[in-house]
């Protein structure tokens, strides 16, 4: 039960820095926007007794694309991956060096350059109330930086993120 309700929260706070991501896109007059689609647990009940729980998501059509995970792996064969990779970078920065949201899937539409709908986040963190098994903490953000983000993109150019330094990611 614990784990649904963590993963809705998990999908809310990376709905938060989605949010001033997009504002922050906006006001560059960058027209592509990123949203996480609802989620919500939905428990089992008989009578008064809870006997199970689901979390459960809108269907969304179309095709699932995995743009990273929340280790190494990015598909940079993917135009939304840029932006998915700014994102990251965004809520690092965001956050004050706190969290990174990663593990970026979902659908996107047309070219990658409109509208992405994204799923399921993981978020490294440095808060110790986070305590998923998703969460690698320091090592996740080290990953992030120095495996699938390796250098800015013009997105994180665009909004004048800067790179966390290496003695910060250590």
């Amino acid at each position: 039960l614990l784990d649904h309700f963590s993963d809705v929260e998990r999908q809310m706070t990376a709905q938060y820095y989605v949010t001033e991501f997009n504002k922050r896109l906006y006001e560059q007059k960058v027209p592509t926007q990123i949203f996480y689609i609802p989620s919500a647990v939905l428990l089992i009940l008989e009578d008064r007794t809870i006997k199970g729980c689901v979390s459960v998501e809108p269907y969304i059509l179309g095709e699932f694309v995995k743009l990273s995970n929340n280790t190494k792996v990015v598909k940079n064969e993917y135009k939304a991956t840029e932006y998915g990779l700014a994102y990251g970078h965004f809520s690092y920065e965001f956050s004050k060096g706190t969290d990174v949201v990663v593990d970026l899937q979902g659908w996107v539409t047309g070219n990658g350059k409109g509208l992405i709908y994204l799923t399921d986040p993981q978020i490294h963190s440095l808060n110790s109330r986070d305590v998923s098994r998703s969460n690698f903490g320091k090592k996740g953000i080290y990953y992030f930086f120095n495996n699938q983000h390796v250098e800015c993109n013009d997105i994180c150019r665009r909004l004048s993120l800067t790179r966390p330094s290496a003695e910060q990611l250590m």
